[in-house]
């Protein structure tokens, strides 16, 4: 079977074209479209892939890096089918290739497209996006997650309902404008009662993160040439956010959570260990919960490739971990849900008595919202990142020590963690040598 090709549909198109596989078997050939789309002035024929490297253009950039990692993907299925081929002796047809590939790809020949061309509207791309989109628009492009995609279904369902409560239904990419944004983001803070259910309501950072989404979604329509409205890209058309106190829990009231027997209840004991295992690893909830023997180096240290960023990280094993690993063998309890296992710590908390009072205060609604609670009832699994944080950043581990074991890229977003007063910190640095130096001299 001859190597296959990646060929334009149209290779003076003005616009984009479609990409195809070509591949000759005899005198047999196949055209199968990729499902992915480019300028012909952005793609390199010699070594039929996209021009990676736009000077002056990242966005750009980055989403022909990610064409060229779909067409891998592609021609990689094509050696792995080959190869399968020669091994078990399979005679290779065009049909049979065509049926391999659709397995994997499940797409379907592209039609010709119609004339007049039906506009496309601001829900029909964002619905297209969201069941066709591959990888994350980021500099190291990698595939989209569940998670991602229900956060669109999400910003999509809302901005049909804002459509339909406040717009009579009519909402196009024309509409977009600092008008739409003031209205939507009044929308989103009032709490709207639908039967006995109250939808809406939401924090300055929850709204923040709607605005930031539909960003993401005008953003990809603007580079496919579909939305002419610049209007979102003013300053004004912010996704505002608001920093909120999140509480990490002490070494004394980590103490409490160990000591507590809870050997009566396996339900809670089981919770209770595996959220011991985050506060002394900082690692996330999908990824304590994934520990396997394999992890473990030497008997002192875990190494972790995180479901999130897909880098390791090397964790030195704190005594209370290795104990916990003993306890189960190795192989820790079967995680439950994130949801779940939020309800769970609580009452863990507040049984081994971590019930401090903790004043939090957030915009809400549009307005500021002070509200006291007890602090078991703000233990979630999340906690355990901050807590390792703060707690190691307390015992003096300089900041990029603390950054090689989590997997923060940043110092800013890292600082986010670390839950450490003004006040509190000048009491730590009270006994550095910066500042006991001269003391001593003095004497």
């Amino acid at each position: 079977m001859a190597a296959p090709k990646l060929l334009l549909r149209e290779p003076n198109a003005k616009g984009k074209t479609l990409i195809f596989l070509v591949f000759r078997i005899g005198s047999n050939r196949l055209k199968y479209s990729t499902g992915e789309s480019i300028e012909p002035q952005y793609w390199n024929t010699e070594t039929q892939t996209a021009n990676e490297a736009i000077k002056g253009n990242k966005q750009l950039s980055e989403q022909l890096k990610s064409i060229n990692l779909q067409l891998s993907r592609y021609k990689n299925k094509v050696a792995e089918i080959e190869s399968f081929w020669t091994g078990q002796k399979i005679e290779p047809t065009i049909d049979g290739l065509r049926v391999e590939l659709d397995k994997e790809f499940k797409i379907l020949p592209t039609p010709e497209p119609e004339p007049g061309p039906e506009k496309i509207t601001l829900f029909g791309f964002i619905d297209n996006y969201i069941k066709t989109v591959k990888f994350t628009r980021e500099s190291n492009p990698k595939p989209i997650n569940l998670r991602t995609i229900q956060k669109y279904n999400t910003t999509l369902k809302t901005l049909q309902d804002f459509a339909q409560r406040k717009r009579k239904g009519k909402l196009d990419f024309e509409n977009i404008d600092l008008n739409f944004y003031q209205d939507f983001v009044t929308f989103l803070q009032t709490p709207l009662k639908v039967g006995k259910t109250v939808k809406y309501g939401h924090s300055q950072n929850t709204v923040g993160k709607y605005i930031k989404t539909l960003k993401v979604f005008l953003k990809e329509a603007t580079e496919a040439g579909i939305n002419t409205n610049h209007a979102f890209e003013s300053k004004k058309f912010a996704a505002t956010t608001e920093n909120v106190e999140h509480i990490n829990l002490t070494e004394n009231e980590l103490d409490l959570l160990w000591n507590y027997d809870l050997s009566n209840n396996r339900r809670l004991e089981s919770v209770r260990d595996l959220f011991l295992i985050s506060c002394y690893t900082g690692l996330r909830f999908q990824d304590f919960t994934a520990i396997s023997p394999e992890n473990i180096i030497e008997g002192t240290k875990l190494k972790i490739f995180t479901r999130k960023t897909g880098k390791a990280v090397v964790i030195p094993i704190h005594w209370r971990v290795a104990d916990l690993l003993a306890k189960y063998e190795n192989h820790l309890p079967r995680a439950i849900s994130n949801q779940k296992m939020n309800d769970y710590l609580k009452e863990v908390g507040e049984l081994a008595g971590i019930n401090g009072n903790v004043e939090t205060v957030k915009t809400k609604g549009g307005f500021r919202v002070s509200k006291t609670f007890k602090k078991y009832e703000l233990i979630s699994c999340h906690t355990g990142r901050r807590t390792f944080a703060t707690n190691l950043f307390r015992a003096g581990v300089p900041a990029i020590s603390i950054m090689k074991l989590t997997g923060h890229q940043t110092e800013a977003i890292f600082m986010k963690y670390i839950n450490v007063s003004d006040d509190e910190n000048a009491e730590l640095l009270l006994n550095h040598d910066y500042f006991t130096k001269g003391r001593l001299r003095a004497i």
